[in-house]
């Protein structure tokens, strides 16, 4: 009995280990289990948590770059420097606005003297006469007459009329009274000469019309109205057809002023959009691209279907040497180890003004920069405005060399904090890599900081694309690109257009509508003083 007892204990505690043993190989495999699910839940979390950080950056960005189009919109369209830069030098705040006072308005001040009215002694002069009448020209009492007083009162008015006259040739003919037979049949005096022969258009004409639509940037159907309003119905077609025929006259000017800027060393680019509708095999839409080379004397603008390298390398040429100012856009950092770009400031502080605006927490942060490039940009005004003063060019040039070094110091020290935000991060990075061409200026006086005049002289074929567009065809796309140049580089030089295109004009005319032979006395390089002037806004109207 003993016996059974003990052998039944130990089969129950047997029993008990077996189902202890169990319960604890199935609580450790929970365990297991628990851990794998709490560690799939970290995971999951930790992912999550990225997702939300970038997610956050995304809208943070997405938040500055509506600020920017905002501003872009409805703000004010001047990069004019408003705020006062850290004081390196204390003169240089002088340059800037005092904030304690009040803001100046624009124009005339209050309280101030004026000029007076301006007179225009240049205008035509129309002079009338007026007389009071006779029974006005005595006494209301006694009835006796007025005697004139010497000199005239005067005043004036300036009339604007636009006249749309036909002008009738009128040629006498004449016949033999001989038998010499060595003139036959009925003669005439010559017919006068035209641009387009047998056309219905004068010069004076065609030179309007042109001055109208690549100068003034007003549509061609607008044009047409304004004509059938004078008087003149015409057809849009018509138009299009002469101005397709003087197209091939200006060819040959448009082609040495692409020369002459080609041969210079130092040149602005740019470059905007230009829709041109028509259907061009390998191209798809209607994008192309008006691209703008300024040199001293010259302003060239090219019409090409893509935005690469390959426009700026072909109208340079093999092997260029120079330097030019332009943008961060990278066909300009692709033109040969020769041409050195000199990359634009304002597009450097544009990157920190879109980070003042858009980021609240990098406010101070980014304003501390703006301060900073103002107060070079004036420190360089300074320097340029002595450049023929050696004395005084070495002194405000060592200031401005330790205010580049500063800057540089500072940039390099703050791109290794591993705290500084991804959007100052990304734009102190461009400021690193594109930190060689940023200082051109420093050691070349002569190159600006900004590349603000190619800006400038894009704005008018982007009012021109906001009138009417684009072009229609191919070669009215080019004929714009050419118009434009001839157009910009005479203003360039001092030059009236109106009375330039008069004058090519009548040369074309008096060589049977074919370009003159001596194209290049045209060429405002090629004038003499006394031409420059007789042409130049001073000179005589036209």
């Amino acid at each position: 009995m003993l016996i059974d007892t003990d052998r039944r204990e130990q089969i129950e505690l047997r029993m008990q280990a077996n189902y202890w043993r169990a319960q604890h190989a199935r609580i450790s495999k929970r365990e297991g289990l628990l851990k794998a699910k709490v560690k799939e839940l970290d995971e999951t979390l930790r992912r999550r948590d990225a997702t939300i950080k970038q997610l956050t950056q995304q809208i943070e960005a997405l938040k500055a770059k509506l600020v920017w189009f905002k501003k872009q919109i409805f703000g004010r369209k001047t990069e004019q420097m408003e705020s006062e830069p850290s004081e390196e030098r204390s003169h240089i705040s002088h340059f800037f606005n005092n904030p304690s006072q009040e803001k100046r308005n624009r124009g005339q001040q209050r309280g101030t003297k004026g000029h007076g009215r301006k007179l225009h002694p240049n205008l035509p002069c129309v002079v009338e006469s007026h007389n009071l009448p006779e029974e006005k020209c005595r006494c209301p009492r006694c009835g006796k007459p007025f005697n004139i007083f010497p000199g005239t009162e005067d005043s004036e008015e300036i009339e604007w009329e636009v006249i749309i006259r036909r002008r009738i040739h009128k040629r006498t003919r004449y016949v033999l009274t001989c038998d010499c037979n060595i003139v036959p049949g009925i003669i005439t005096a010559p017919a006068p000469f035209k641009v387009i022969p047998k056309g219905m258009f004068a010069t004076s004409f065609w030179t309007r019309l042109i001055m109208e639509k690549f100068l003034f940037q007003r549509p061609l159907y607008r044009v047409v109205k304004m004509l059938t309003m004078e008087g003149l119905p015409v057809s849009q077609g018509t138009l299009t057809g002469g101005l397709k025929r003087l197209g091939e006259l200006l060819q040959p000017v448009y082609i040495r002023i692409l020369e002459r800027n080609r041969a210079a060393k130092h040149w602005k680019w740019d470059e905007t959009t230009w829709m041109v509708f028509a259907i061009i095999e390998d191209k798809e839409g209607h994008r192309w691209y008006l691209w703008v080379t300024i040199t001293k004397d010259t302003v060239v603008y090219i019409l090409d279907p893509t935005r690469s390298s390959r426009v700026p390398k072909e109208h340079l040429g093999e092997n260029p040497k120079g330097i030019i100012n332009a943008d961060r856009f990278s066909a300009y950092k692709a033109l040969g180890k020769h041409i050195v770009v000199a990359f634009s400031w304002n597009h450097v502080r544009r990157d920190f003004i879109r980070i003042h605006d858009g980021y609240k927490k990098l406010h101070d942060w980014a304003e501390s920069w703006i301060d900073q490039i103002n107060g070079i940009f004036h420190q360089n005004k300074i320097r340029i405005s002595v450049l023929f003063k050696p004395r005084l060019f070495r002194k405000e040039d060592k200031i401005l060399r330790k205010a580049i070094s500063a800057m540089a110091r500072r940039f390099r020290r703050e791109l290794v904090n591993p705290n500084l935000h991804k959007a100052a991060r990304k734009v102190l990075e461009s400021l690193h890599k594109h930190w060689k061409g940023c200082i051109v200026f420093v050691d070349h006086p002569e190159i600006p900081m900004d590349n603000n005049e190619p800006e400038r002289m894009l704005r008018d074929p982007a009012m021109g694309r906001k009138n009417y567009y684009g072009s229609g065809s191919v070669w009215s796309g080019i004929f714009s690109s050419h118009l434009f140049t001839i157009f910009q580089t005479l203003i360039k030089n001092n030059i009236h257009p109106q009375k330039w295109l008069l004058a090519y004009f009548d040369a074309c005319a008096k060589n049977n509508g074919r370009p003159p032979e001596n194209i290049d006395s045209f060429l405002p390089w090629n004038m003499s003083k006394k031409q420059k002037f007789l042409w130049s806004h001073k000179g005589q109207s036209p």
